[in-house]
């Protein structure tokens, strides 16, 4: 079985090549990138329980191929129960024309709602759920209740294709500093958020280096966000619905062409 071999140095000659070596290290030899086959997901789940650690789920996401085609619906499914975990969990590189699911009990009603079955608790100085680079025809992230710190996000979609943020309950411990978001999504991602409920961050949905999202149904309980909802450096965020978290200082505020509309 051969076995990829990293290069110190490389030089235009090589540049387009990966080199192998086999395991008895008696063959070695180069391939050239465009016969090298990439090997598709199927739909499949990749099932997480709360006696992991987040080490140990974070080793499970690495080892997903990140090629997801067409019409393949690729679920990381959080079974019920109360997860402490001390970093936060990365999606990354993923591309293709297929779906990418991160799932909690979605036997739950599809609505506002604060008794999820799956509680992911970040207990340390660490984002929760971080969606980063994705090229995805679709993320959606549903059914699931993240608690942050201080300054962090629950939710980090950034550079992202689309992402759908659904019937989560966000908390922030606490809201001192401007940093600390319960959605943040960033960087060209468009997406929607609907019938979140968030709690103690200091801006509620937070849209950011022209990202576009819809705001639906989304509400604030508990302690209230500083922020209702944000939008700078372009960003946009479209309300629907009836409900939108509101603020302890202001429900609503853009800077840097930033509009809520």
């Amino acid at each position: 079985m051969a076995k990829l071999i990293t290069k110190t140095t490389r030089t235009p000659e090589v540049n387009d090549y990966f080199y192998i070596s086999s395991n008895d290290g008696l063959t070695d030899g180069k391939v050239e990138l465009q016969d090298m086959a990439v090997i598709p997901e199927t739909t499949r789940n990749i099932n997480f329980t709360s006696s992991q650690t987040a080490a140990q789920i974070q080793a499970e996401i690495d080892a997903v191929g990140r090629y997801i085609p067409v019409n393949v619906n690729l679920t990381f499914q959080f079974g019920n129960g109360t997860y402490t975990l001390d970093n936060q969990l990365l999606f990354q590189g993923f591309y293709g024309g297929g779906n990418i699911q991160i799932y909690g009990d979605t036997s739950q009603t599809d609505a506002l709602h604060t008794n999820h079955n799956v509680h992911l608790n970040f207990n340390n100085d660490t984002h929760g759920i971080y969606i980063l680079k994705c090229a995805m025809k679709n993320i959606r992230l549903k059914h699931l209740k993240i608690t942050t710190d201080n300054a962090k996000s629950s939710i980090i979609g950034q550079r992202l294709k689309w992402i759908e943020v659904q019937y989560n309950y966000c908390i922030s411990t606490a809201k001192g500093s401007s940093s600390t978001r319960s959605i943040y999504i960033l960087d060209g991602t468009d997406g929607r958020t609907d019938y979140n409920y968030i709690s103690g961050s200091y801006y509620g949905i937070h849209s950011s280096i022209c990202a576009h999202i819809s705001s639906n149904n989304n509400d604030d309980t508990g302690t209230q966000p500083t922020v209702g909802l944000r939008a700078d450096g372009n960003g946009i965020i479209g309300k629907l619905g009836a409900s939108q978290p509101t603020g302890s200082i202001t429900n609503e505020a853009t800077r840097q062409g930033g509009e809520i509309r």
